[in-house]
């Protein structure tokens, strides 16, 4: 026993645990993507092995801390931290058990104390002579699991046994035969008489109904007015008067005799004056079945068995997740069972009354920029009546209760709040997330540490070093090449860029920044022909019937290329159109749009891809983006374009009809002073009607000179060049100690600091045009993960030139990755969940420790390449390295745990303050914590025998990342949840990640190979 015990509280048996723990919600995310969140909770969130693993894994936290010596005063810090788990692990325990969520819904002018449980629950009442007996337990049911529910009531002296036999998503109502039925009829009633088109229609056995505007009776005892069908060895029809038989392939209609009875067959159509009814089917026994359905809207069904005595009997229950469930009723043995299944009306001790709804909108577009309910408290308790707003992030508290504005009705006239009740988990959570980032903090300062004891065994490196000239040259813009293309002067078109434009996203922005979007989409380059991209736009508005014979529309695909009668990769506007004047992709485009995504060809993908660019630049040609003009009576600031219909008269509408033809026809009569005029009145026409909404001249200075610059795209070869030639030249003196490296490091170092500068400024700028921090989506996120490699390099250049080295490659690689053509570098509106100061706490720090997680894991690669160099000359000289760099990656991977740590939790106080909980196992929260796990149980492989070689921590550090690579893509594109973009079919996997996986594996394989071959003994991380 003692034994069994020792192993169930080691550190192998906690590195069992976490990788199972990880291991078990990385598959829930999937079964949750699958087969929905029921599914997830039943399979693994909610099953008792799951709160076993966790608990196992708090004692087993508690023994090793005593077991370690944890709590001497030099690991002080360390305990902390550890300590907050257990105390998190508590209060997620009390949240769970003893707090509870719902939602309020109120409409305008009307009060409400009630909410509906998020959770759902059975419900069964007994009613006999008087008397109740009542049982309620909370149940959550699943299509992939059985669910048990078994319960009796007593009441009268009567026992009443009711259990659950199945259940049924989505149900609907199908018939089936069988053997102790009844006959039934299906009819399909072709729209006359006010129907639209055709209504199905069932009829028991002695049952009427009128359809189509008349009696139908099957086998009843009907007026003399009605149809009758009946059935003995064949199907019957009798009508009061005269009807015919069709045939659906056509033929002389049949007439058939009134008052007569006749055979009638399925499939045929009977014409009764005008109306027409086709027999479907037939079934001689038949009875009606619930079964599983498409919609994923119709409540489910839940089907019970209910015992009473020698009485037996079954409750059909309908209910759903998230709604109040419809009372269902059965009489047995002489009780009044019924029984409901769904969100249980939790009445609280004080009322909301809804005064008024707001929604704001961002200018011109149906987006909403935030919502807002506008409320009175009132408490009879506490002779308390006050008012509130409650928005998005900012919540009303009261007793315990916290609502939060969650959703509104379609007419605006009601809103849905979601309430928390849940006090003291919130507080021991949010207690435990206070040490937890205290101890992780202090532990980095901690003289005593393992990080600060990993510092000093590295060796000391070089002087950062600051100021060069090098990347001016790039800045620089590109030579002209000659086209005869009609192209407006660049002075022109400069002033042109300056005046504001609405997005359709609402957002006012220079024409200079539609224009980068535009051509960059239609091109795939910055620049057409050595133009600029506000000359290429103005032209193609002032000369579209030239321009759509220039060859400038990107196409890809060789074969759409041949297709098209084009040598080379870029077409017209016109080789798309055939004689007629007819698009010649439109069936090719269906086709590829029918095709699921992950069944789509190369040339499909090319196809959807071709046809965007097509669109628009028939939208340049057309002038529809140029929304560039206010309506002086739009309370919505909603600007036009000078096609569109706007109700002004006079000057006003006839300068917004006619300027920018007159621009056009100015700057084709070189007439250069009359083109500056027009841009000169549509800007005082701008900032006339427009000026409560335009940006300030400063910013859009600034968003003009970003544009220009493009800076993120001009660093990037730079960091990769660099990066390259630093690690080839640091190898190089690894195999030849005498390779002077020195005033390379130091040049290096030197230019890297003035891209880093100028990659900070970047950032800064996107800040400010924006108006929030710059990564609110994939494009953001990726530039400042650059940014936070490189900050990592410089950070730890002291330590290793490898870490400058490595960083710089990576830094070089994500801003490649951020202007590949599937991410948007498009400045967008924020949403308003996401104006909140906590999103810019929390996605600064979690993404902030991708790129020191992605340097531990370029470390990795690079020690185990140097596993792959070793020779008997220069052993000793890589073993050391390889533990000087292994210290650094390890360093900085405790560098990047700590800030995913914490910004996973920091975002879990986000989701707290926004919609009221702080952990709901979305996929791309529980993959976060699957890759806290993972570089948690890396950190800690050193105490486990086995796994604490030098190789298996670089092969950890390598393969880890892969967790991070999930959390940040796959999660976006392979699964369904709130931070999800792909809401639809999952796009294919990309081939280069076959080829990266086999790349890495075989370097993996052949640097153990050459571990074990010079290394006799295993070269183990220091503990």
């Amino acid at each position: 026993m003692k034994k069994f015990l020792n192993f169930l509280f080691s550190m192998q048996m906690m590195g069992v645990l976490i990788i199972l723990f990880a291991f078990s919600i990385g598959i829930a995310t999937f079964i949750e993507n699958d087969f929905g969140t029921p599914a997830a909770r039943a399979l693994v969130y909610d099953a008792w092995w799951f709160e076993l693993m966790l608990l196992l894994l708090a004692i087993n936290l508690v023994v090793n801390i005593f077991r370690y010596d944890l709590y001497r005063k030099e690991k002080w810090s360390i305990f902390l931290f550890h300590a907050a788990f257990i105390i998190i692990f508590i209060g997620s325990g009390v949240t769970r058990y003893m707090g509870y969520e719902g939602n309020m819904h109120i409409r305008e002018g009307q009060s409400s104390n009630q909410i509906t449980s998020m959770s759902s629950y059975i419900d069964v009442k007994a009613q006999a002579n008087g008397k109740v007996s009542e049982l309620s337990q909370k149940l959550s049911i699943s299509s992939v699991k059985k669910t048990h529910f078994n319960d009796d009531l007593n009441i009268d002296n009567k026992n009443v046994e009711i259990s659950l036999r199945t259940f049924i998503p989505n149900a609907q109502s199908a018939i089936v035969q069988d053997i102790n039925g009844i006959p039934i009829l299906e009819l399909v009633a072709i729209g006359s008489n006010g129907m639209e088109g055709m209504q199905n229609f069932s009829l028991e056995y002695a049952q009427q109904k009128n359809i189509a505007g008349m009696p139908i009776a099957f086998g009843s005892n009907a007026g003399t007015n009605a149809i009758i069908f009946d059935y003995s060895d064949s199907l019957r029809m009798k009508s009061p008067f005269e009807i015919m038989e069709l045939s659906m392939m056509g033929g002389d209609p049949i007439v058939m005799e009134a008052k007569t009875w006749h055979v009638v067959m399925p499939k045929k159509i009977y014409d009764l004056k005008g109306s027409k009814i086709v027999i479907k089917n037939f079934y001689p026994s038949a009875k009606y079945q619930y079964i599983k359905g498409q919609d994923k809207n119709a409540p489910s069904v839940l089907v019970f068995d209910v015992k009473s005595g020698s009485e037996h009997k079954e409750l059909l229950v309908q209910g759903n997740n998230n709604y109040v469930g419809t009372e269902a009723h059965t009489n047995i043995n002489g009780v009044d069972v019924s029984a409901t299944y769904g969100s249980k009306i939790i009445e609280i001790p004080f009322s909301l009354k809804l005064n008024k709804f707001i929604l704001d909108r961002y200018p011109g577009s149906n987006s909403p920029s935030s919502f807002a309910s506008e409320v009175t408290l009132f408490d009879p308790a506490q002779g308390l009546e006050k008012d509130y707003r409650i928005y998005m992030n900012n919540i009303l508290k009261h007793e315990g209760f916290r609502f939060f504005q969650a959703s509104y009705d379609n007419d605006e006239k009601g809103t849905v709040l979601s309430v928390n009740h849940d006090q003291w988990g919130m507080m021991i959570t949010y207690f435990g997330y206070f040490l937890l980032m205290l101890g992780m903090a202090w532990s980095l300062i901690n003289p005593f540490s393992r990080f600060n004891s990993l510092g000093k065994q590295s060796k000391t490196g070089k002087t950062l070093a600051v100021a060069a000239l090098l990347l001016l040259g790039n800045l620089l813009p590109a030579s002209a090449q000659n086209e005869i293309l009609p192209i407006v002067p660049l002075q022109q078109s400069k002033e042109f860029g300056k005046l504001l434009v609405q997005d359709n996203g609402g957002r006012f922005e220079p024409i200079n920044t539609l224009a980068s979007e535009v051509i960059r989409k239609i091109t795939k380059k910055n620049k057409f022909q050595g133009y600029t991209a506000e000359q290429v736009f103005l032209s193609m508005i002032a000369n579209p019937q030239q321009w759509q014979t220039a060859a400038m529309i990107k196409v890809g695909d060789s074969d759409l290329a041949s297709e098209l009668g084009i040598s080379g990769k870029y077409a017209s506007f016109m080789n798309f159109l055939n004689a007629q004047g007819q698009y010649k992709l439109s069936q090719k485009v269906q086709e590829a749009y029918s095709k699921k995504p992950a069944h789509r060809s190369a040339y499909d993908k090319e196809i959807i891809s071709v046809d965007e660019r097509i669109n628009i630049t028939y939208m340049v040609f057309t002038g529809e983006f140029l929304k560039i003009f206010p309506d002086p009576t739009d309370d919505m600031h909603e600007w036009y374009n000078p096609t569109s219909q706007i109700n002004l008269s006079g000057d006003d509408s006839l300068f917004v009809k006619k300027s920018v033809i007159m621009l056009g026809q100015a700057l084709n009569n070189a007439d250069f002073a009359g083109a500056d005029n027009y841009i000169a009145g549509i800007k005082t026409y701008q900032n006339r009607f427009g000026q409560r909404v335009i940006p300030s001249p400063t910013k859009q200075k600034i968003e003009i000179l970003y544009n220009n610059i493009n800076i993120f795209k001009r660093l990037f070869p730079y960091y990769l060049l660099i990066g390259f030639f630093l690690v080839v030249f640091l190898v190089v003196q690894i195999i030849h100690p005498k390779f002077p490296v020195k005033w390379i490091m130091r040049s290096a170092t030197f230019i890297l600091a003035i891209g880093f500068m100028l990659h900070t400024s970047a950032l800064a700028a996107r800040w400010y045009i924006s108006g929030h921090a710059p990564w609110s989506n994939g494009f953001e996120s990726m530039t400042y993960v650059a940014w936070a490699c490189l900050l990592s390099g410089f950070i730890f250049v002291k330590k290793s030139d490898f870490a400058l080295a490595a960083t710089s490659i990576l830094a070089g690689l994500t801003l490649f990755v951020a202007h590949l053509s599937w991410m948007n570098p498009e400045v967008t509106n924020l949403v308003p969940v996401l104006k909140s100061y906590w999103l810019t706490i929390h996605v600064a720090i979690i993404t902030a420790s991708y790129g020191f997680l992605a340097l531990a894991a370029i470390l990795g690669m690079i020690n185990l390449t140097l596993f792959n160099l070793q020779n008997t000359n220069n052993q000793s000289r890589i073993k050391g390295t390889v533990m000087d760099l292994s210290r650094i990656s390890e360093m900085t991977m405790t560098i990047g745990l700590y800030f995913l740590t914490i910004g996973t939790f920091l975002g879990g106080i986000w989701a707290n303050e926004s919609w009221g909980r702080y952990w709901g196992w979305d996929p791309k929260e529980t993959w976060a914590l699957v890759s806290i796990l993972v570089y948690s149980f890396v950190l800690h492989m050193r105490f486990i025998p086995g796994l604490k070689s030098v190789y298996a921590f670089n092969l950890a550090s390598v393969w880890g990342y892969s967790s991070i690579l999930m959390t940040y893509f796959g999660v976006n594109y392979y699964l369904a949840g709130m931070h999800s973009y792909a809401k639809g079919d999952p796009v294919p996997i990309p081939t280069w990640v076959y080829y990266s996986v086999a790349i890495i594996l075989a370097l993996s394989l052949a640097a153990y190979y050459q571990y074990k071959k010079y290394n006799a003994k295993n070269q183990e991380i220091e503990t």
